[in-house]
C-alpha cells in the first residue's frame, strides 16, 4: 500500500500545498524555531554561493533571513520517521519536514524544506487528481526527479524528489518513503523554473549527502532539460 492511498482528500490537499511542514524537537513535538544565532548557515550550505547571490540580488539584499532547522537537525527527524516507518501500516502518516531556509521581505516568502515524503518516488505528478492539477516532472535519473507547478491555490511551488534508503529500515522504504524538497518562493519574483530547480537540485545533494543515503544517490548539478 502507497502512502498516497492512505491519504484522505483533504490530507491530500494540505500534503499538496505544502502546509504540513513544521519543526520539532528531538522526541517530534513541536517547537518554537530556535533564536537567531549563526543565521543563513543553512541557507548558506543549501544554497550555495551561485544561490545565496542570485537570492540576494533578486531581493537587493532586504530579505530578512530567520534561524530555523539545521542540516544535523534535518537528519535526526528523517532518520527518526523513516525508521518508525512500516510497509503494513495503515492510517494517514503525519511527517515533519525540517524548515532550512527561510528569508522574507515585504509580504514575500522564500523557503526551503525538507523532509519524508507522503508520495512514492513514483507518483504520477503528471496526472491532475481531485486535489491538485497536474504537475510538470523532470525525470533527472533513477534516484532523482523534479517536479514543479501551480498548486490548488494558485501559487507555483518547487518539490524535489530522492530516494534514499536508510540503514536498518524496510527495503520497500528508499522508494515508498523518499525525501522531499519543497522550495516555495513568493519573494523574489523570478518566473524561471530551471533557475528554481537548479538551486533545488544543488541544496538536495547537500542533504541527501548529510543523511548518509547508504545507496548514494547522484544528484547532478543542473536538471538535464529546461522545464517550462
Amino acid at each position: 500500500m502507497t502512502l498516497r492511498r492512505q491519504l484522505t482528500p483533504a490530507a491530500l490537499a494540505v500534503v499538496l500545498l505544502g502546509a504540513g511542514a513544521c519543526t520539532a524537537d528531538e522526541d517530534g513535538n513541536k517547537e518554537d524555531p530556535p533564536p537567531a544565532t549563526a543565521v543563513g548557515s543553512a541557507c548558506d550550505a543549501l544554497l550555495g554561493d551561485a544561490g545565496m547571490a542570485w537570492l540576494k540580488d533578486r531581493t537587493g539584499g532586504e530579505s530578512r533571513p530567520e534561524a530555523g532547522d539545521d542540516l544535523k537537525k534535518a537528519r535526526s527527524l528523517f532518520h527518526r520517521q523513516v525508521e518508525n516507518w512500516g510497509p503494513d501500516e495503515s492510517g494517514a502518516r503525519t511527517f515533519l519536514r525540517a524548515d532550512l531556509c527561510r528569508t522574507t521581505g515585504g509580504a514575500g516568502r522564500f523557503e526551503v524544506r525538507y523532509g519524508p515524503s507522503y508520495f512514492p518516488f513514483d507518483e504520477p505528478f503528471d496526472k491532475a487528481s481531485d486535489v491538485s492539477p497536474a504537475q510538470t516532472v523532470t525525470e533527472v535519473n533513477s534516484d532523482v526527479r523534479l517536479v514543479h507547478g501551480e498548486d490548488a491555490d494558485g501559487a507555483t511551488r518547487y518539490r524535489v524528489y530522492v530516494r534514499c534508503k536508510i540503514a536498518g529500515t524496510p527495503a520497500q522504504q528508499e522508494s515508498e518513503v523518499p525525501i522531499e524538497g519543497l522550495m516555495t518562493d513568493t519573494l523574489t519574483g523570478d518566473t524561471d523554473a530551471r533557475v528554481h530547480l537548479t538551486h533545488l537540485l544543488h541544496s538536495a545533494k547537500v542533504v541527501a549527502d548529510a543523511f548518509e543515503c547508504v545507496n548514494k544517490p547522484v544528484v547532478p548539478g543542473e536538471p538535464p532539460a529546461s522545464p517550462t
